[in-house]
C-alpha cells in the first residue's frame, strides 16, 4: 500500500476511534492501535510527536479538530464532529474509508455487506476539481443519451453536483447564454487546457439549484408553492429524507400528513411524487395535479395491454 494511502487510512482510523470513544487518552488510543490490522505489526504505537502531526494533517485534510481536555486527564475529543455529517468531499471520503477500514479488520463481514452500483464518471472528478480550482477551461468528449454521436466541447467548469447517484458538471460554454450541465458518466475524455476563464465570484452552486430537485433548470417552470398529501408509513420516509429543503409539514392527521414546498415542480420532482405511488397525492397547484393524473393514466394503459 502506498505510503500516502496508508497515512490517509490511519487518519480515518484515528478520527473514528476518537469519535466512537467520545473522549480518550493517547495511551488508550495506542492500546487500540496495537489491535488494528492497519498497524500491520510495523510499530508498537503512535509516538506523541507522530500523533500531533496526525492531528494537524487531519485538520488540513478533513477540517476536523482534535483537541485536548487537559483539565480532565489529558483526554482527546473531536471539537467539531458535526463537520463529518455535512455533505462534502471530505465527509464522503471519511465515511467511505471508515467503512473500508472496518472491512479490513473484519474480512468475513465483507461477504455480508452489499454496496449499491453507481454509474461511472468518478475518475473525472480529480481533473475537474483541479480545473475548477485553477479556473482552467477543459476539452471534453461527450455522448448524450439523446444523441449517440460523440461531440467535443470546450467548457469553463463552474462546479460539480452529485444527485441521484450521478455526478454532474455545471459549466459555461462561451457561445451559450445559460450554463450547460454534463453528466460525468457520459463524458468519455477530459483534457485540461492552458486557457483561463473569469467567472462571477458571487455565483454559488447551492443558490443556483435552490429551486429544484436534481439538476434540471427548465425555463418552462416557475417557482411556486406545491402542496402534497402523503399517506401511511411513507410519511416517515420523506420526513427523514425530505424531497427538497423547502419541505414543511403543514398538517398531520391519523391517516395522512400534508406538506408544502417552494420550488419548480419540474420532471425530477414529479418523478419523486410518482415513486411514492398511491401513497402520495398532489393537492395543488391544479396543473400539477392534472399532470400527475395524466401520467398515472398513461401508466395504467401500459398494464391494460394484453
Amino acid at each position: 500500500m502506498a505510503t500516502s494511502v496508508r497515512l490517509i487510512r490511519r487518519y480515518v482510523w484515528l478520527i473514528e476511534t476518537i469519535r466512537r470513544a467520545g473522549k480518550i487518552t493517547l495511551e488508550e488510543i495506542n492500546n487500540k492501535w496495537k489491535h488494528s490490522l492497519l498497524q500491520n505489526g510495523e510499530e508498537e504505537g503512535l509516538p506523541e510527536r507522530t500523533f500531533h502531526r496526525h492531528r494537524e494533517a487531519i485538520d488540513d485534510i478533513f477540517g476536523i479538530r482534535i483537541v485536548c481536555d487537559r483539565s480532565n486527564g489529558n483526554v482527546y475529543y473531536i471539537e467539531n464532529e458535526e463537520e463529518l455529517l455535512k455533505p462534502s468531499f471530505s465527509s464522503s471520503l471519511f465515511n467511505g474509508l471508515a467503512i473500508d477500514n472496518q472491512l479490513m479488520d473484519n474480512r468475513k463481514v465483507s461477504k455480508r455487506i452489499m454496496f449499491e452500483e453507481v454509474p461511472g464518471g468518478a475518475q473525472f472528478l480529480p481533473p475537474l476539481i483541479e480545473a475548477v480550482s485553477k479556473s482552467s477551461s477543459v476539452k471534453i468528449e461527450y455522448r448524450s443519451y439523446n444523441n449517440p454521436e460523440l461531440k467535443q466541447f470546450t467548457v469553463e467548469p463552474y462546479g460539480l453536483k452529485q444527485t441521484g447517484k450521478r455526478w454532474y458538471l455545471i459549466s459555461h460554454i462561451p457561445e451559450y447564454e445559460t450554463l450547460t450541465i454534463f453528466a460525468l458518466d457520459r463524458i468519455e475524455s477530459i483534457v485540461i487546457t492552458e486557457e483561463k476563464y473569469e467567472y462571477d465570484k458571487g455565483w454559488d452552486i447551492n443558490s443556483y439549484f435552490d429551486e429544484v430537485v436534481g439538476v434540471n433548470l427548465e425555463a418552462d417552470y416557475d417557482c411556486e408553492e406545491v402542496r402534497i398529501r402523503v399517506y401511511g408509513h411513507q410519511r416517515h420516509y420523506i420526513e427523514s429524507l425530505p424531497l427538497h429543503k423547502s419541505q414543511k409539514l403543514i398538517k398531520r392527521e391519523k391517516e395522512y400528513s400534508e406538506y408544502s414546498f417552494k420550488l419548480r415542480p419540474e420532471y425530477e420532482f414529479q418523478h419523486e411524487i410518482l415513486k411514492m405511488g398511491f401513497n402520495a397525492e398532489v393537492l395543488s397547484p391544479r396543473w400539477l395535479r392534472d399532470e400527475i393524473r395524466w401520467q398515472a393514466q398513461e401508466i395504467l394503459k401500459l398494464y391494460q395491454k394484453e
